[in-house]
């Protein structure tokens, strides 16, 4: 027998809505009760169940279609029902669908009195005033852990959600983290702290085989595989940290996916099923992933991401690397230091194609003395296994092509925003056309009650970044006077030396209006830098030369990534190239050459010329 689902009453007067979301298609076998389809009116967002166990047969209504109570939606065929409601083809015109109600805040019916039609609908109340969420018994999650309503959702648990997440509970909001992988998100788990753990074991053995000029011999073994070990420590005691320190703060944590269903609920797919979060605010705080080159998918084995390439158990004898941006040079000069031969590939014309021509030379050259070789101008075209390893074929410009061996290839083309994973479509929010969710000074998206912190929200994709968003962020949801400042943002590569970097260069600095002038200190004239043998490098200072006021600046040295924190603050606290250059600095120091280009910024540098 085929039944006729008819558009139940809505209840507060509404006579139609638009059909939102369909949970069923045809051939789904439902039971009475079971979720079928969402309709929203001017006033509250109609959860309907089905009225009667069946097969879905038809869905009449499409997605966006305004339909009117008594229009029928679907239609479901009886004679094979899920359950043996053997009552279900005499009185299917006697059934009244189950309905929930999710009401906005003019609202003022009360939950508890039946509408017009005797149907009590079960409520979640979503008080925006207050901020509060009463959720009634029958919209209880069924799923251990995930609570039926929250203040504040926030999906992601990197350096932004997590750091979203502990403040806006210390404001005293009701918080909830959803957390689809690992806590503590790329940059604790496969990316800043593992890659540095390597950085300083790759180092050690380095130096330990290459001071015979120092009078210092040594012969050494490198266990990569327990080096991994160690380095896998190292995470898991901060990612431990992290799930400690939002507990301690009363943040709810779920181990799960979080996707939006509509402006104040999201859907919460776990291992034991799916549940329904009613929110008043979200964070949206869902990261990056490496780009993918075509052909050239990770697969764990031939084709490695920089994820792979962390958790390697032997140092490859040879090894391609495709992209000599930061996450490239980093981890190409570490396989160089543990004896691998080391060919990267890149497009542009020069390591680090973002930083001055000055700063990725002294980069590269360091790297060639390790023994990478460089081949620019070049890109990853395609692949072969071979016996032994890959064949990759690299195209020039021109069209010309060339054939490279190697055990594996490390594809580091970039990162991408990860945008796509919270169905932000489902509450109207749309990317720019970079993949990022645009935000403003706060963090808010054009939904005002959601907010984008971290690698979603945009350039730069920094860890300190986003963990700086995620503050101001729950700041504003909390109703404090707080808004993002990208001017003082620092950012370092770990290479060797390291680089690092804050506010405006010389060229920033004109195009911006201001008449630059530019103080610099090579590090050849450091006496810290000589004893450390660590003379590739220098600090350069940039400053308006009408005022003095510090703008921006670039190291390339050992420590940059500790150093440049002096000038990020000379940033922040509107300071000018006196109060560097005065400033009585530590002999012998590194730091020491802030202070030398802050004068030769004003002239009056004592040890430059």
């Amino acid at each position: 027998m085929t039944y006729e689902f008819e558009l139940p009453e809505l209840g507060n007067g509404a006579d139609e809505g638009t059909f939102v979301a369909c949970h069923v298609e045809p051939g789904d076998v439902v039971t009475e009760g079971d979720l079928v389809a969402e309709v929203e009116t001017d006033k509250s967002v109609i959860e309907v169940s089905a009225p009667v166990d069946g097969t879905v047969t038809e869905v009449v209504a499409d997605l966006g279609d305004t339909v009117s109570v008594g229009e029928v939606v679907l239609r479901f065929d009886t004679d094979g029902k899920a359950a043996g409601d053997t009552s279900a083809d005499a009185d299917a015109d006697d059934l009244t669908p189950a309905v929930t109600r999710l009401e906005t805040p003019d609202e003022e019916n009360d939950a508890n009195e039946s509408d017009s039609e005797g149907v009590t609908p079960a409520v979640t109340r979503i008080d925006e005033g207050t901020g509060s969420t009463e959720p009634s018994e029958a919209s209880a999650n069924t799923i251990d852990g995930v609570p039926a309503s929250t203040e504040v959702l926030v999906i992601g648990a990197g350096p932004g959600g997590y750091v979203a997440a502990i403040r806006a509970a210390q404001l005293g909001l009701e918080v909830t983290l959803v957390e689809k992988d690992a806590y503590g998100g790329t940059c604790l788990n496969d990316g800043c702290i593992p890659s540095k753990a390597l950085i300083h074991g790759a180092d050690v053995a380095h130096e330990a085989t290459s001071a015979e000029h120092l009078g210092i011999s040594a012969e050494i073994s490198v266990d990569v595989d327990r080096l991994t070990d160690w380095k896998d420590g190292v995470v898991d005691q901060l990612t431990g940290g992290v799930e400690s320190l939002c507990r301690a703060a009363g943040v709810t944590l779920v181990d799960g996916h979080a996707a939006f269903v509509d402006d104040h609920r999201a859907r919460i797919s776990t291992d034991d099923g799916e549940a329904t979060l009613s929110f008043e605010y979200a964070i949206v705080a869902t990261g990056s992933r490496p780009i993918e080159i075509p052909r050239f998918e990770p697969d764990g084995e031939r084709i490695l991401d920089s994820s792979d390439a962390l958790e390697l158990s032997d140092a490859p004898d040879q090894l391609l690397v495709v992209g000599a941006g930061y996450i490239g040079m980093e981890l190409s000069t570490v396989f160089a230091k543990l004896g691998t031969d080391v060919t990267v590939v890149e497009m542009f014309d020069d390591v680090l194609p973002m930083y001055d021509d000055d700063v990725s030379r002294v980069v590269r050259e360091r790297a060639v003395e390790y023994g990478v070789e460089f081949r620019f101008g070049e890109r990853a075209a395609d692949w072969e296994s071979t016996d032994d390893g890959v064949l990759v074929t690299t195209e020039a410009e021109d069209g010309t092509t060339a054939e490279l061996t190697a055990d594996a290839v490390l594809v580091v083309a970039g990162r991408e925003p990860a945008a796509d994973t919270a169905n932000l479509e489902a509450i109207g929010i749309e990317l720019d056309e970079n993949g990022f969710v645009p935000t403003d000074a706060q963090g808010r998206t054009s939904r005002d009650h959601v907010f984008a912190v971290g690698d979603v929200a945009g350039e730069p994709m920094l860890a300190h970044k986003a963990s700086y968003e995620g503050e101001v962020a729950a700041a504003a949801i909390a109703g404090q006077p707080a808004a993002l400042d990208h001017e003082a943002m620092p950012a370092a590569v770990f290479t060797d030396p390291e680089v690092a970097t804050v506010g405006l260069t010389r060229e920033d600095a004109a195009e911006r209006g201001y008449d630059p002038v530019v103080g610099r200190m090579p590090l050849q004239a450091n006496g810290r830098a000589l004893t450390v043998e660590a003379t590739d490098g220098f600090v350069r200072v940039v400053a308006d030369a009408a005022t003095e006021r510090v703008l921006g600046a670039q190291i390339v040295a050992p420590n940059a990534s500790e150093l440049i924190g002096e000038v990020a603050l000379a940033l922040e606290v509107g300071a000018d190239l006196s109060t560097l250059a005065g400033t009585v600095h530590t002999h012998p120091t590194l730091s020491e050459a802030i202070m030398e280009a802050a004068a030769d910024a004003r002239d009056e540098a004592i040890h430059t010329h």
